[in-house]
């Protein structure tokens, strides 16, 4: 059980406000959503141990992964060294699975990375972040700059390889395109959680709206202390 309680953090001002949340680790991949400027990337910082000087505890976390927003793979080198160099740095990285996935999507590992396009070194992004063996995998607003046939891609990938016990959490906007992959969803709003539900469970509560139409409903009508 990844268990937060009573988290508090911020810099020169609050940015989360004791956040309460309960998870078990049962594969599932939750949505984490919330306006711009709520605190979901600050969250997902301090879970990875980015931000450590916080309030509050957080137990139960096991090893985590984190996907930021921006490139982590160094654009210089083939497939075949990024696979080299991440089996060297990384302890929790499984070349195998690596290889295994780069098969399915059918890539040149000979290839440098800087020859591929932008929706193609997104796919290599997930595919180093699914071949870690981590309890935890967080991937801050993973699709927002790619194609919709790149982001159905990604979407497959994560549903095929995701690791049958972790807990995947994905900050992201695109609430509709990406519905369907979501077990749970964790709703934030001005640095705290106001819901946190399993999917199934709010699309009967809330028929016949749409999980984003559910996420805007409940923002907008959300009371804060």
């Amino acid at each position: 059980m990844f268990d937060i309680k009573n988290l508090s953090f911020g810099f020169d001002k609050p940015i989360l406000k004791d956040i309460d949340l309960k998870i078990e680790y049962r594969g599932q991949v939750i949505a984490l959503l919330g306006p711009n400027g709520c605190g979901k990337t600050t969250l997902m910082n301090v879970i990875a141990d980015l931000y450590q000087k916080y309030s509050g505890t957080i137990k139960g976390k096991g090893s985590v992964f984190f996907l930021p927003d921006h490139s982590y793979i160094p654009e210089d080198l083939t497939i075949n060294e990024c696979l080299e160099l991440f089996e060297s740095v990384y302890v929790s990285f499984n070349k195998d699975r690596a290889i295994q996935i780069l098969k399915y999507l059918n890539l040149d590992k000979n290839k440098s990375i800087s020859e591929y396009s932008k929706g193609m070194k997104e796919q290599l992004h997930l595919v180093f972040l699914l071949s870690q063996d981590a309890d935890m995998y967080l991937l801050d607003e993973p699709l927002a700059a790619v194609d919709p046939l790149t982001r159905d891609i990604l979407i497959d990938l994560i549903i095929r390889f995701k690791n049958e016990k972790s807990i995947i959490i994905i900050s992201t906007h695109l609430v509709q395109d990406m519905e369907k992959l979501f077990d749970e969803v964790v709703f934030m709003k001005e640095g705290k959680i106001i819901l946190h539900s399993a999917v199934e469970y709010l699309l009967n509560e809330f028929s016949p709206l749409s999980l984003d139409d559910i996420y805007k409903e409940v923002n907008r009508n959300a009371t804060l202390d």
